[in-house]
């Protein structure tokens, strides 16, 4: 069963959260697309905080370094997007349409590999086929860019609903995983077994003979 990116809820509930709150923004805010680029470094320097303060708190071994490293890159790429915004904000559709090209595949990989476990149909994979074709749109960007941001935010809004109905399965089919593939409990030996276990019930009868 194929699950890479479902190993937790924790982080597909996020990504989904995620790309519906950036979809509401990109349908509905003004000049949606420079805000998206400001949340998103806002989003970078949250992150890199979190990470610095999680090297610290947990110094073991290369662990500190790690996420020092981490935490530089994600302020580095924050403070590029918040002092360049408007230079971002014109390639956010294209980028948009790439992320949901990589995750619609993924979800789409992932809903067929659990269909036989949670009985799930073919159905089911219309909203990451969507998701996939949307970001392939997106990425030929023929409209004008109010338009294509009202559009990929919609686009994001399927995808983010279809993450959550894939986490769903995923957590199903690893259920039903546990319970086909589970080790069947021993039967308890029987009187019989125990003595030949003991070596008792294989004894062999021993003739005595009575000595005068």
């Amino acid at each position: 069963m194929f699950t890479f990116g479902y190993k937790t809820k924790f982080s597909s509930i996020l990504r989904a959260l995620a790309a519906i709150g950036i979809g509401l923004v990109m349908v509905f805010g003004n000049n949606a697309p420079l805000t998206v680029v400001r949340i998103v470094a806002c989003f970078l320097f949250a992150a890199g905080f979190v990470s610095l303060v999680f090297g610290f708190a947990y110094r073991k071994g290369e662990l500190l370094s790690l996420m020092i490293t981490n935490a530089a890159v994600d302020v580095l790429l924050g403070l590029l997007l918040f002092l360049f915004p408007a230079q971002v904000a014109g390639f956010i559709v294209y980028l948009i349409g790439v992320l949901l090209i990589l995750y619609g595949v993924l979800q789409l990989i992932v809903l067929a590999s659990v269909m036989n476990l949670v009985g799930a149909r073919f159905t089911s994979l219309i909203f990451s086929i969507c998701a996939v074709i949307g970001g392939v749109f997106l990425l030929f960007n023929p409209f004008t860019m109010k338009i294509m941001s009202i559009i990929s935010g919609c686009l994001l809004l399927i995808y983010g609903i279809s993450e959550l109905f894939s986490t769903w399965q995923v957590d199903k089919a690893k259920k039903a995983y546990e319970i086909k593939f589970a080790p069947k409990p021993k039967e308890p030996a029987s009187e019989t077994d125990k003595l030949d276990a003991s070596g008792i019930g294989q004894a062999k009868e021993v003739d005595y003979r009575k000595i005068d």
